[in-house]
């Protein structure tokens, strides 16, 4: 999967290397009841989330808010969470599956 990028101030930004932190809040966010949160709300946990996973000193709430096009907002989240899936299930299939080596 291509790595997320957001255009700041004409500058192409990429998230940093995902921590246990960024999966957690989106794990919770995604997970969590949204049908009585307003427009305003779910819009702004968007937000939260896409500066939370660039970690990126220009990607602030403010900087995401003045570049990007509403319509994006709710995309790049979603894809953020699939990347961030990705990372995360690419690093676990090269773990030991507990078998040694003679099959036992």
């Amino acid at each position: 999967m291509d790595t997320p990028k957001i255009k700041i101030n004409g500058k192409i930004i990429q998230p940093a290397p995902p921590k246990m932190k960024v999966w957690r809040e989106f794990l919770a966010f995604f997970d969590k009841d949204k049908g009585k949160m307003t427009v305003e709300e779910f819009l702004s946990a968007h937000v939260a989330l896409i500066v939370l996973a660039f970690n990126q000193p220009e990607v602030t709430t403010e900087s995401v808010e003045e570049n990007m096009e509403i319509a994006d907002v709710v995309p790049l989240a979603r894809q953020l969470f699939e990347w961030l899936q990705a990372q995360t299930f690419a690093k676990l299939v090269n773990l030991p599956n507990g078998e040694t080596e003679t099959g036992k």
